[in-house]
């Protein structure tokens, strides 16, 4: 019996949106867009002219009053998240939202009370657990073959030159990257850190900013120790990550995932998902979690322990100290 294919309803039409219909293109038999809406005009005409989308509106209550979408992917800038996302989940619209899910815990938790009030599921595009070599990293931790893992030590800088409304909020680089990181160790140790410490520096290579780039170090309840350091001005760029474990260590990218074992051995393995694919791939699971009446993957109360860790980040960039996460409620 063939599933259901979903109607899918575009809220934004910016440059993210791009990532997200491209993945949908590749699954007409599960997902079909059928709406966009955007504030801006020539946004919305030439996001609905490429990807050949019927119905176009500029105001979210317009799309809304017709009523024929079954899941609404939202991709607006991050500070009017719950504006859009709350009316949706209320109209009974299950939503996939771009990360972050919000730009604060608070404005999280608005959210995160919605979806639980109106039993409306929600998720959002963590999609780096799988377009980064998260997933295949947490297969190769499962089977043991290298041990406890103990230490990850990452380094992510390039030179980053924003425009429009990113430039008029005051965070950054963690808001918009680091999120992606944070939501992976916790995907990836299956568990909450307890601790977290960051210091920041505000570069005159991009416009002000209190975070264009940002050290911090996180504790496990498990032991493990996380050092990220992340850049938005950083001449120099270049990216990579390794985990250290008890018996060999992993060498993380995009692409690759590399096992080293204790006698130097390494094998690789490929990541089958792209950037596309893994928002999609994300996509479908809320889609099925509906249909099964399941939990999605990145649900967005799973997704506040995220939020929660980012939180606590700037709190500790601005405190200068170390911070206990489970103080942010």
């Amino acid at each position: 019996m063939s599933k259901k294919i979903w109607r899918v309803g575009m809220v934004g039409a910016g440059g993210i949106s791009s990532m997200h219909l491209e993945g949908i293109a590749r699954h007409p038999d599960r997902l079909q867009v059928v709406a966009a809406t955007d504030p801006d005009p020539q946004a919305l005409a030439e996001t609905a002219d490429k990807y050949d989308i019927p119905r176009r509106y500029e105001r979210l209550d317009q799309m809304l009053a017709d009523g024929d979408v079954d899941v609404a992917v939202v991709c607006t800038p991050t500070h009017i998240r719950s504006d859009v996302v709350v009316p949706l989940l209320e109209a009974g619209i299950p939503v996939f939202c771009e990360k972050p899910l919000a730009e604060t815990f608070a404005e999280a938790k608005v959210i995160a009370g919605a979806s639980s009030r109106t039993g409306t599921p929600a998720a959002v595009d963590q999609n780096f657990r799988r377009c980064f070599t998260f997933a295949a990293a947490k297969e190769v931790l499962a089977a043991g073959e290298i041990g406890r893992p103990l230490h990850w030590i990452q380094s992510a800088v390039g030179l980053r030159r924003d425009r429009g409304w990113r430039l008029t909020r005051d965070r950054y680089v963690m808001a918009i990257m680091s999120i992606h990181w944070l939501d992976g160790y916790r995907y990836l140790f299956g568990e909450e850190p307890l601790i977290v410490y960051c210091r920041g520096v505000n570069s005159p290579a991009v416009e002000g900013k209190p975070d264009t780039g940002v050290s911090l170090i996180l504790e496990f309840p498990s032991g493990v120790v996380v050092n990220l350091s992340e850049s938005f001005s950083s001449f120099a760029g270049g990216s990579r990550a390794t985990l250290d474990c008890e018996k060999g260590a992993l060498a993380l990218d995009y692409q690759t995932l590399t096992v080293i074992d204790a006698d130097g051995g390494r094998r690789e393995i490929a990541n089958p998902f792209d950037f596309e694919g893994a928002a999609v791939h994300l996509l479908l699971d809320l889609c099925d979690a509906v249909e099964t009446g399941r939990q999605p993957e990145t649900a967005v109360a799973d997704n506040l322990n995220s939020i929660r860790i980012m939180e606590a980040a700037y709190r500790s960039l601005a405190s200068g100290k170390p911070v206990n996460i489970e103080d942010v409620q």
